[in-house]
């Protein structure tokens, strides 16, 4: 059972009731990659506060990885890689200047870093998904621009169960890219647009790779891709 009043204050009501969660869980498990998408799905004023403050309050820096090394990596290690060896750059939140530490856009992503780990939201989740969930401590946020890249991989480590990203540019079209694909065990895939204020949930055990595609923003548009994501793990 989901806790509507809590989480009314968060997640817009048609997505509460009991018809819109079978719904969702009915498209989640008849996917071959176990995949849903929900449009509009923050309360409008929770997600401008969000998208406010990564745009204009957070502060971003660039983290590097390879396929051949776990973790991530020195900007210097990554660019004397070989290309094929470059799994990803991306802009990763990593604090707020002390100007905007108690401004409502922040105070409003710390408020909701905690909603996501209590289990009132992982409720909500296990009812879109109809999959029992372990508590989240993986959860961040990242910024994709013109030159960030996440290449194919799999989620399927640390004892990670669901996949989660909300995307918080509003203006964003496709043909600024960032898109997400998700591929199936088939080699099928499907394409989700990071379309403002929409969520994906998949299941990083029946999806083997994931990537996103090369960012192309055009000069009168907004310039990077926000999005706040995590992981919810699996049941001991």
């Amino acid at each position: 059972m989901i806790d509507r009043q809590r989480l009314g204050s968060w997640i817009q009501a048609q997505h509460l009731d009991e018809e819109a969660l079978a719904r969702y869980r009915a498209s989640f498990t008849s996917h071959p990659a176990r995949v849903v998408v929900i449009q509009d799905f923050l309360v409008p004023q929770i997600a401008e506060r969000l998208s406010r403050f990564l745009a204009t309050e957070a502060e971003f820096k660039a983290e590097y990885g390879l396929y051949s090394v776990e973790g991530a990596v020195s900007e210097d290690v990554w660019r004397k890689a070989k290309d094929e060896d470059r799994f990803f750059k991306i802009g990763k939140l990593v604090g707020t200047p002390p100007q905007f530490q108690t401004s409502p856009n922040a105070l409003t992503y710390i408020q909701f870093r905690m909603t996501f780990q209590r289990p009132e939201l992982r409720a909500f989740f296990e009812a879109v998904t109809g999959t029992p969930l372990g508590p989240s401590d993986d959860f961040g946020a990242h910024s994709m621009t013109a030159d960030s890249l996440l290449r194919p991989h799999s989620d399927d480590n640390k004892n990670r169960q669901l996949a989660l990203v909300i995307y918080l540019t509003p203006g964003w079209k496709p043909e600024y890219g960032g898109t997400l694909r998700v591929v199936h065990t088939d080699g099928a895939f499907t394409d989700v647009e990071p379309t403002y204020n929409s969520i994906i949930a998949f299941d990083v055990l029946s999806a083997p790779a994931h990537l996103v595609s090369p960012v192309r923003p055009e000069p009168t548009g907004p310039k990077a891709q926000l999005s706040i994501g995590g992981w919810y793990h699996r049941v001991a």
